[in-house]
Formats: structure tokens, C-alpha cells, sequence
């Protein structure tokens, strides 16, 4: 049995569809999360840029989100993904579509500007939409299954309601079946799981305290 350790930190979105795919699975894993700014030397000599996260499997090195993710599904018992390959291909498509996702999310939690903000929503917009017709009435994204694909989602789909949850962002209005998926997804136990406690909170308290237009967009409509 291979040695699995997870080394991240603990708000990185980029660990969680590997920690899931674990749980899912009741595989033997451990997990250590760094402090992104105070690194410790041992981090330095696995990754001599720093770049987390990683899985360390028998002390070994692992890098990328997608590969990692795919490497605990084919080294532990079961299969997330599905048997046809075609079908398995296109889970990998929509995989990696996921990360650009992220990338439009952080750029309106984090952006001053109200223009780039409106334009990486409206891109994320038109994205979820397409998801939205694919998703259709399934529970997850290969129907009753959960998958690799519903892994990698999950911490698109926490950001997501995170921000409309505490800062009427409206991303998944008129959107029912992403909402559905998405509340399918965080509610799993293995997802619940997969992240530290209070994430969501303190995720929230940490762009409150930023000069971020999603922060000065909620102060204006309050007003």
C-alpha cells in the first residue's frame, strides 16, 4: 500500500478533488497544511520553487491538481471515472475546464475595478451557462454516479456560493441545474470532508477586509 500525504494549504481550492476522491473512497491518506507565507525548509527541498500543493506518494512528489487527482483514483480500490472511453475523455475535458472557472472567480473576488469585474463575471456566466444545459436534471455529472468531474467542481462550486452566499454576487441565478448539482456536490459527506472548518466563513472575512469591488459592489447595494 502506497504512503498518500496531501501537502497544501488549507484554503488552496487545488487540493480538494483529491481529498475527495480519498474520501470518497475511505482511502489511508494524510494531509499537512503549510502557512503560504512562512514555508518550511523541508517544503523547499520536495519543491524548490515552493509550489504547492503536491502529493507525496512513499515520499516522492506529485504536482498538479488534475494529475494528482487522477493518480489517487487509479491507485486506490474503484473508479471515478466512467468505463467508455469516450465518455471518460470528455470528464477529462470538463475537468480541466474547471480551473479556468477558478481563474475568473478569483479575479472578481480580488479585482478594484468594477469593469474587469463585470467582464470575468458575465465570461464565468456564459461557462456555467453551457454547464448548466450539460448538467440538465442529473444529480451529478454522470447521473447517479459521482464522478472526477463533481470532484474537480466542488471547490468552484463552494466559491461560488461562498461569494453569492455572502456577497449577493448572483452567479447562479438562472441557473437551476448548476444550483441543484452544486448543493448535490457540497453536501456530500466527502466533500463536507475535504475542508477545513469554518472555510467558508473566514474565506468571506478575508475578502471583507479587502479593497475588492465585490466588497464595495455589496456596501453600495446596502445602502
Amino acid at each position: 500500500m502506497k504512503k498518500l500525504e496531501i501537502v497544501g494549504y488549507d484554503f488552496c481550492p487545488f487540493c480538494q478533488p483529491s481529498i475527495i476522491t480519498l474520501n470518497e473512497k475511505a482511502a489511508e491518506f494524510s494531509v499537512t497544511y503549510i502557512e503560504p507565507d512562512d514555508k518550511p525548509d523541508w517544503v523547499y527541498q520536495v519543491s524548490p520553487q515552493g509550489k504547492t500543493p503536491f502529493l507525496l506518494v512513499n515520499g516522492q512528489p506529485l504536482f498538479e491538481s488534475a494529475a494528482m487527482n487522477e493518480f489517487v483514483n487509479d491507485a486506490t480500490i474503484g473508479d471515478l471515472h466512467p468505463e467508455d472511453a469516450f465518455e471518460k475523455a470528455q470528464n477529462r475535458m470538463w475537468i480541466s475546464r474547471s480551473y479556468d472557472l477558478l481563474g475568473h472567480i478569483y479575479e472578481m473576488k480580488t479585482t478594484n475595478d468594477q469593469d474587469v469585474f463585470d467582464a470575468e463575471k458575465e465570461k464565468l456566466t456564459v461557462k456555467l451557462r453551457s454547464l448548466d444545459d450539460v448538467i440538465g436534471q442529473k444529480p451529478f455529472f454522470n447521473g447517479s454516479n459521482f464522478c472526477l468531474v463533481d470532484t474537480a467542481f466542488a471547490p468552484v462550486l463552494r466559491t461560488i456560493t461562498m461569494l453569492d452566499d455572502h456577497f449577493a454576487t448572483g452567479i447562479l441565478d438562472g441557473l437551476p441545474n448548476v444550483a441543484r448539482w452544486s448543493s448535490n456536490i457540497l453536501n456530500r459527506p466527502s466533500v463536507r470532508a475535504s475542508v477545513v472548518e469554518n472555510l467558508d466563513a473566514n474565506s468571506a472575512a478575508k475578502i471583507a477586509t479587502s479593497n475588492s469591488f465585490v466588497v464595495r459592489r455589496r456596501k453600495i447595494a446596502a445602502v
